[in-house]
Order: C-alpha cells, then sequence, then structure tokens
C-alpha cells in the first residue's frame, strides 16, 4: 500500500510540476509532430496448452522509442489524424518446466487520433493496427503478429513548439507460432514532441 501511496505521489508531483511550467495559452495542435516516448511494459503472456499444462506467464520492462504523426484541425477544439509509434522492450518469458525463453523486443503501430482541445492542452483517443515480432519457445511462440492498440492520453503545451505527455495505450495479440500464442501488453508513457 506504502508503495502505491509514493508511486501515486511522485507522479502527480510530477504532473504538476509540468503543468506549472506550461504557458497560460495553449498553442495550436493542427500540423505535424515529431516525439518520443518512454514509460512501463506488462504483458501478460498465454501459450495456451503444452500437453496437459496450461502456461501463462506475466512480465514486465521499460519500453521507449519515437513517434510522428500531423493532425488536423476540424472545428470546434477538434482535432483528427494519423500516429505511425515505434517502440524497443527488453521483455523476456522463460518456461520454467522446458527451461526455453521468448523474447519481446519490438512493436510498431499505426493509430488514428482523436482530440479535444481542454485546458492548456489536449485530450486524445486512438486506435489502430499494432504489429509485432516474437522469438522463442521453439516454434510454438515464435513468429510476427498483427493485433490492435486502443489508447487514451493528454498533451499540454510546456513552450511554443514543444508539447509533454501522459499516455496508456492496450495492445492485443493472438495465434502466435504454431501453438496459437496470445499476448495482451499495457503500456504508459510519459511523451514530448516537437510540433511545427
Amino acid at each position: 500500500m506504502r508503495k502505491r501511496t509514493t508511486t501515486a505521489l511522485l507522479l502527480a508531483t510530477a504532473a504538476t510540476a509540468a503543468l506549472a511550467m506550461a504557458p497560460a495559452q495553449a498553442g495550436d495542435f493542427d500540423g505535424g509532430y515529431l516525439g518520443v516516448q518512454l514509460g512501463y511494459a506488462y504483458g501478460d503472456f498465454d501459450l495456451g496448452s503444452v500437453g496437459d499444462t496450461i502456461t501463462d506467464f506475466d512480465s514486465d520492462s521499460v519500453i521507449g522509442g519515437i513517434s510522428g504523426g500531423y493532425l488536423w484541425a476540424i472545428g470546434n477544439g477538434w482535432y483528427l489524424g494519423p500516429e505511425l509509434q515505434y517502440d524497443w522492450a527488453n521483455i523476456t518469458i522463460n518456461n520454467p518446466d522446458s527451461g526455453e525463453s521468448a523474447d519481446f523486443d519490438g512493436i510498431a503501430r499505426l493509430n488514428v487520433i482523436a482530440g479535444y482541445e481542454l485546458g492548456n492542452g489536449m485530450l486524445y483517443g486512438s486506435l489502430g493496427y499494432a504489429y509485432t515480432d516474437l522469438n522463442g519457445v521453439g516454434d510454438f511462440f515464435d513468429g510476427s503478429s498483427d493485433g490492435y492498440a486502443i489508447g487514451l492520453g493528454y498533451d499540454w503545451w510546456v513552450e511554443e513548439n514543444w508539447t509533454v505527455g501522459v499516455e496508456y495505450l492496450y495492445q492485443s495479440f493472438n495465434d502466435i507460432g504454431s501453438g496459437g500464442g496470445d499476448v495482451d501488453l499495457s503500456t504508459i508513457y510519459l511523451r514530448t514532441a516537437f510540433r511545427f
């Protein structure tokens, strides 16, 4: 409980400090942007049935990458546009019965962003396509997979062309490898972007 309280206080302090640095007036989100993100990833790896054993593993990692996109103003404070992201991670799961391991090293996403100006920034949701490649556990959990991603975030202005933000993304992949394994991945990021 103390750890959760401390984490919540640290996040609240960071958010307050970032908001305090923000200029009095929000900028215009219309246009292109390039940025980076860094955060925490938590994955549930379901290998399905191996013989008479159900193998279900959880693992976590630091995750980070690059992003870029373009937003169009569509009126009344609303914005819409595509965003491309790529993340690197270092998530490894180990099968205690066989000693084999599987690695989840990266993920690419192409999302549609829909946002609304709120306060000194923009609250947005995202929905899109996700792709990943996994290696390990023989052929059983080895291969690429298409999936989907859905998310929620908030970006606020800190300088004339710079925003910082927080974002949560949920990604799901099914039928990976010959065994038909599944992955559900949750990520939470701090992100920053330069807006043109």
